[in-house]
């Protein structure tokens, strides 16, 4: 009898210390979201330029700290040095991919012979208040010219977009509008070198036509 009660108690506090271990255990983890920046077939019409070229390529270049797929953000009120990672959102690729994607969708047409460098120095969503955010896109476009990649023409870019609502999907659509706009400045930019006014040798006019 006293056999058949230890061996009941024993039972009794394995299945005790069980329960307790799968009491303690992490609930299901959260799903993750995978962003990209959608389909811009309407907000970006295949080059719809008039100019007698269009770069052959376009190469987007990431600066060190947006190599990842990470979606970033940044407390501008309270932490306005740290960068902040969503911890259950993600770029389906890295940024400079996709926006490398859709300029060249966009911006190339094969009519040119200069190569259009981007260097994508931000690509975040900034808090200036909880409730209050705006996604930021800051680059730089530098017009090579074929086979010595001399510099005709350079522009930094700065645009800004108020987020719709302070989370990640509204920073999704914001930085989704930040690059629609950097497509027309781009384009519009462009445009500007293959108009200017008496060409020279060395002009993107001359240079960048097939």
């Amino acid at each position: 009898m006293t056999m058949l009660w230890k061996w009941s108690s024993g039972v009794c506090v394995l299945v005790g210390l069980l329960l307790t271990a799968c009491a303690s255990l992490p609930g299901a983890l959260p799903a993750l979201a995978v962003h990209d920046l959608g389909r811009l077939d309407s907000a970006l019409p295949a080059s719809g330029r008039t100019a007698d070229w269009t770069p052959r390529a376009i190469e987007v270049v990431p600066a060190p700290w947006l190599v990842g797929n990470g979606m970033t953000y940044r407390l501008i009120y309270a932490q306005p040095t740290r960068r902040h990672l969503f911890q259950e959102s993600r770029w389906v690729a890295p940024p400079a991919q996709l926006v490398e994607l859709i300029l060249g969708r966009a911006l190339t047409g094969g009519r040119g012979a200069c190569r259009l460098r981007v260097d994508l120095d931000e690509f975040i969503q900034v808090f200036d208040a909880p409730a209050d955010s705006r996604g930021v896109v800051e680059a730089r476009a530098w017009l090579l010219a074929p086979l010595t990649e001399e510099v005709l023409a350079r522009r930094a870019f700065h645009l800004e977009v108020p987020a719709r609502t302070p989370d990640a999907p509204g920073g999704v659509l914001a930085l989704r509008e930040a690059v629609i706009q950097l497509h027309h400045e781009l384009s519009g930019w462009l445009e500007t070198q293959d108009q200017a006014e008496a060409p020279g040798a060395g002009s993107p006019r001359v240079r960048c036509r097939p």
